[in-house]
Protein backbone atom coordinates (compact mmCIF):
# COMPACT_ATOMS: atom_id res chain seq x y z
CA UNK A 1 0.00 0.00 0.00
CA UNK A 2 1.26 3.42 -0.90
CA UNK A 3 2.16 5.53 2.13
CA UNK A 4 -0.14 8.42 1.13
CA UNK A 5 -3.13 6.03 1.15
CA UNK A 6 -2.53 4.91 4.75
CA UNK A 7 -4.39 7.90 6.28
CA UNK A 8 -7.17 7.57 3.70
CA UNK A 9 -7.56 3.89 4.63
CA UNK A 10 -7.78 4.82 8.33
CA UNK A 11 -10.50 7.37 7.56
CA UNK A 12 -12.43 4.86 5.43
CA UNK A 13 -12.26 2.25 8.20
CA UNK A 14 -13.41 4.82 10.77
CA UNK A 15 -16.37 5.84 8.60
CA UNK A 16 -17.25 2.17 7.99
CA UNK A 17 -17.35 1.56 11.76
CA UNK A 18 -19.55 4.65 12.26
CA UNK A 19 -22.05 3.47 9.66
CA UNK A 20 -22.12 -0.09 11.02
CA UNK A 21 -22.61 1.18 14.57
CA UNK A 22 -25.40 3.48 13.42
CA UNK A 23 -27.16 0.71 11.53
CA UNK A 24 -26.81 -1.68 14.47
CA UNK A 25 -28.30 0.82 16.92
CA UNK A 26 -31.31 1.82 14.82
CA UNK A 27 -34.72 0.71 15.94
CA UNK A 28 -36.51 -1.61 13.52
CA UNK A 29 -39.20 0.04 11.44
CA UNK A 30 -42.74 -0.72 12.61
CA UNK A 31 -44.65 -3.48 10.88
CA UNK A 32 -47.51 -2.69 8.52
CA UNK A 33 -50.08 -3.68 11.14
CA UNK A 34 -48.68 -1.09 13.54
CA UNK A 35 -48.91 1.60 10.88
CA UNK A 36 -52.62 0.88 10.38
CA UNK A 37 -53.51 2.04 13.91
CA UNK A 38 -54.70 5.57 14.56
CA UNK A 39 -56.39 8.15 12.39
CA UNK A 40 -55.43 8.96 8.82
CA UNK A 41 -53.01 11.70 9.92
CA UNK A 42 -51.19 9.25 12.22
CA UNK A 43 -51.02 6.69 9.44
CA UNK A 44 -49.71 9.26 6.93
CA UNK A 45 -47.11 10.55 9.39
CA UNK A 46 -45.96 7.03 10.23
CA UNK A 47 -45.71 6.13 6.55
CA UNK A 48 -43.72 9.30 5.85
CA UNK A 49 -41.37 8.61 8.76
CA UNK A 50 -40.90 5.06 7.54
CA UNK A 51 -40.07 6.25 4.01
CA UNK A 52 -37.51 8.77 5.32
CA UNK A 53 -35.95 6.08 7.52
CA UNK A 54 -35.72 3.74 4.53
CA UNK A 55 -34.09 6.42 2.36
CA UNK A 56 -31.51 7.25 5.04
CA UNK A 57 -30.71 3.58 5.61
CA UNK A 58 -30.39 3.07 1.85
CA UNK A 59 -27.97 6.01 1.62
CA UNK A 60 -25.89 4.56 4.47
CA UNK A 61 -25.78 1.17 2.76
CA UNK A 62 -24.72 2.74 -0.55
CA UNK A 63 -21.92 4.61 1.23
CA UNK A 64 -20.89 1.43 3.05
CA UNK A 65 -20.66 -0.47 -0.26
CA UNK A 66 -18.56 2.34 -1.76
CA UNK A 67 -16.25 2.28 1.26
CA UNK A 68 -15.86 -1.50 1.08
CA UNK A 69 -15.06 -1.20 -2.63
CA UNK A 70 -12.43 1.50 -1.94
CA UNK A 71 -10.81 -0.62 0.78
CA UNK A 72 -10.66 -3.57 -1.58
CA UNK A 73 -9.04 -1.37 -4.26
CA UNK A 74 -6.45 -0.18 -1.73
CA UNK A 75 -5.64 -3.81 -0.87
CA UNK A 76 -5.32 -4.78 -4.53
CA UNK A 77 -3.26 -1.69 -5.47
CA UNK A 78 -5.97 -0.44 -7.85
CA UNK A 79 -6.82 2.51 -5.62
CA UNK A 80 -6.20 5.98 -6.98
CA UNK A 81 -6.59 4.94 -10.62
CA UNK A 82 -9.60 6.21 -12.58
CA UNK A 83 -11.94 3.35 -13.50
CA UNK A 84 -12.67 4.99 -16.84
CA UNK A 85 -9.50 6.58 -18.26
CA UNK A 86 -7.02 4.74 -15.98
CA UNK A 87 -5.16 7.97 -15.19
CA UNK A 88 -4.13 8.65 -11.59
CA UNK A 89 -6.75 10.39 -9.43
CA UNK A 90 -5.45 13.51 -7.67
CA UNK A 91 -4.62 12.92 -4.01
CA UNK A 92 -6.71 15.97 -2.98
CA UNK A 93 -9.76 14.40 -4.66
CA UNK A 94 -9.13 11.07 -2.93
CA UNK A 95 -8.83 12.85 0.41
CA UNK A 96 -12.11 14.71 -0.18
CA UNK A 97 -14.05 11.76 -1.64
CA UNK A 98 -12.06 8.67 -0.61
CA UNK A 99 -14.43 6.17 -2.24
CA UNK A 100 -14.36 7.86 -5.65
CA UNK A 101 -13.65 5.63 -8.65
CA UNK A 102 -13.22 8.40 -11.20
CA UNK A 103 -10.89 11.34 -11.74
CA UNK A 104 -12.50 14.77 -11.72
CA UNK A 105 -12.82 15.12 -15.50
CA UNK A 106 -14.33 11.65 -15.96
CA UNK A 107 -16.74 12.25 -13.05
CA UNK A 108 -17.85 15.52 -14.63
CA UNK A 109 -18.36 13.78 -17.97
CA UNK A 110 -20.37 11.02 -16.30
CA UNK A 111 -22.54 13.55 -14.47
CA UNK A 112 -23.20 15.58 -17.62
CA UNK A 113 -24.18 12.43 -19.51
CA UNK A 114 -26.44 11.34 -16.67
CA UNK A 115 -28.05 14.79 -16.49
CA UNK A 116 -28.71 14.64 -20.22
CA UNK A 117 -30.41 11.31 -19.68
CA UNK A 118 -28.66 9.73 -22.61
CA UNK A 119 -27.81 6.05 -22.90
CA UNK A 120 -24.13 6.99 -23.10
CA UNK A 121 -24.05 7.29 -19.29
CA UNK A 122 -24.76 3.56 -18.97
CA UNK A 123 -21.71 2.67 -21.09
CA UNK A 124 -19.40 4.97 -19.12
Amino acid sequence: MREEFRKIRENLEKRRREILDKLASEQPTPASQELARGDSLDIATSAGDREISFMLKSRDLDELRAIEDALQRIDSDDYGICAHCEDPIELKRLEAVPWTRFCRSCQEELESRSAAGGPEAERF
